[in-house]
């Protein structure tokens, strides 16, 4: 026996059709947004944390007062986690407490692999060993040696031209990643200077992949050395006989080869004046590949990127990228290369490990404008990808992703909101919660003797619709000194969720589980 279901059931308004559904005009209900009940947060199988899932807060904490002037503690509750197959964002304000109430508890319980960008090592001092102990083969790429402690025995050097492997169908196509994140799109309106950098620095690429010359010593620091003409004179390989050498480039590869000899062609062809700013562009570009703690971190091999799919020696593996916050301006190019290899890597690799694998992607937007991430950011959940995108406020994704900012907000299935202060975010934020209906209380004067002949009490009634929060009752109760230590999570097919933040380091959920003291 079937049951003829009605789709119109629930809808509260522009049903007028005669039937089950139907309803008068005066039966149409106003606007009722409202949160979820905290009795129904705390029946939700899928809201309950366990380590497949992000951590997100607590419900029910008892707050006390901390050490630190104006902040409370919370402590004790249900912890609450999201672990759907879809993207998270976190969009948390400078100083906001993110680190410690979201991200490091995340890796301090998340089973499934883990990516992660860390600004400054303390994520990976933190928390490498207690990854470690869930079974974990971890490795740090940290060239400034920012990680302290015991996690330092974790740390690893990783080569991204050993992605480009001889015989690879898309061998092209890597070698084009790897230029695409080396070079920063700028704020000029004119990409032409941009692209031709992407086109000769693929070119170099490729040739060094691939040229026996290059036997040993195939990194991107060479790459760099042959675009700056600081090759080894030994090797009479300089910007001088470049050109020659690429279009009499070994490849073994007939289209490899003609890549090469077109990249030499497009570049050398080029006026001289033209061809100046363009090679001085391209070696702007490549400027961090001078530096020695670059040039050392990316010359060995300790891991490949597609373990994160595959695993290690039967394990799960974490991976850890590290730059203090001052090298973020010359050396982001550094962590682009990463993200935008280890993607394809997981397009690559049909295995979709589960828990799936998490981009952590705290500051996401040190890494500037990616083009293959926006363009793959509908796509990676059907990698085995979990993408966590941590921004301080909204205003970041509309200057990197101009129109298509929304792109990133619309594939994640989980908003997590607090310590907000900017105007863009707290916009979005209060139109994103929609409209309620108030019944309110109007007061006019009435004479007494109105009053008797007509029974006036001078007060009306209307039914008037008001956005769920306004802008500064937002920025008030989800701010970074609330003393409840409220946030806001909004996942879609949910009423919008009302949790509080703890922090890592003073709540019993995971005492004895991380190396360092807070920060």
């Amino acid at each position: 026996m079937t049951t003829r279901h009605d789709l119109f059931d629930g809808f509260p308004r522009g049903v007028f059709e005669v039937g089950e559904s139907g309803r008068t005009l005066e039966q149409q209900a106003m606007p009722r947004a409202g949160f979820l009940r905290t009795e129904a947060i705390r029946r939700s199988r899928l809201l309950a944390h366990d380590s497949a899932k992000l951590f997100l807060g607590v419900i029910d904490g008892t707050a006390k007062p901390s050490a630190k002037l104006g902040h409370t503690e919370i402590l004790g509750g249900k912890p609450i986690g999201f672990g759907d197959d879809t993207h998270a964002m976190t969009v948390a304000g400078n100083r906001s407490g993110k680190g410690r109430s979201s991200i490091i508890p995340t890796l301090l319980s998340y089973a499934g692999p883990t990516l992660t960008t860390d600004v400054k090592g303390e994520l990976a001092t933190i928390t490498a060993t207690r990854r470690a102990a869930l079974g974990h083969k971890v490795f740090i790429a940290d060239p400034f040696d920012t990680v302290r402690g015991p996690a330092r025995k974790h740390r690893a050097r990783f080569n991204p031209m050993s992605v480009l492997k001889s015989g690879s169908p898309t061998l092209i196509e890597d070698a084009g990643l790897i230029a695409d994140a080396v070079v920063v799109p700028g704020n000029t309106q004119d990409p032409h200077w941009d692209d031709s950098s992407r086109g000769l620095i693929e070119g170099v690429v490729l040739f060094v992949a691939t040229d026996e010359l290059f036997d040993g010593r195939r990194t991107l620091a060479t790459v760099r050395d042959l675009v700056a003409g600081q090759a080894r004179a030994a090797d009479e390989v300089g910007m001088d006989v470049l050109a020659e050498q690429m279009r009499a480039n070994n490849a073994a590869e007939p289209h490899v080869r003609q890549a090469i000899i077109d990249a030499a062609e497009d570049f050398f062809a080029k006026p001289d004046d033209e061809r100046g700013s363009v090679l001085s562009n391209t070696r702007r570009h490549l400027r961090f590949l001078s530096y020695p703690q670059i040039r050392e971190n990316i010359s060995g091999d300790d891991f490949d990127l597609d373990w994160l799919k595959t695993g290690h020696d039967g394990k799960p593996v974490s991976i850890y990228l590290c730059l203090p916050a001052m090298r973020m301006a010359t050396c982001n190019r550094w962590f682009r290369l990463f993200v935008n290899l280890a993607l394809a890597e997981m397009e690559r690799i049909p295995a979709k490990p589960n828990p799936p694998v998490l981009f952590c992607l705290d500051e996401f937007p040190v890494l500037g404008h990616m083009q293959a991430l926006e363009n793959a950011a509908g796509q990676l959940a059907g990698f085995g990808v979990k993408l966590w995108v941590i921004i301080q406020d909204i205003g970041q994704l509309k200057a990197l992703y101009k129109e298509r900012w929304q792109t990133f907000l619309g594939n994640a299935g989980m908003v997590q909101l607090f310590g907000l202060n900017d105007l863009d975010t707290l916009e979005w934020v209060s139109k994103r919660l929609g409209t309620t209906s108030l019944i309110v209380r109007n007061k006019s004067e009435v004479s007494d003797r109105d009053a008797t002949s007509t029974g006036r009490l001078g007060a009306t009634w209307s039914l008037q619709t008001q956005p769920l929060m306004t802008i500064d009752e937002i920025a008030r109760l989800f701010g970074r000194f609330d003393p409840l230590c409220r946030q806001l999570v909004i996942i879609p097919g949910f009423d919008p969720i009302v949790l509080q933040r703890i922090n890592y380091d003073s709540h019993g959920l995971f005492e004895g589980a991380f190396d360092a003291p807070g920060f």
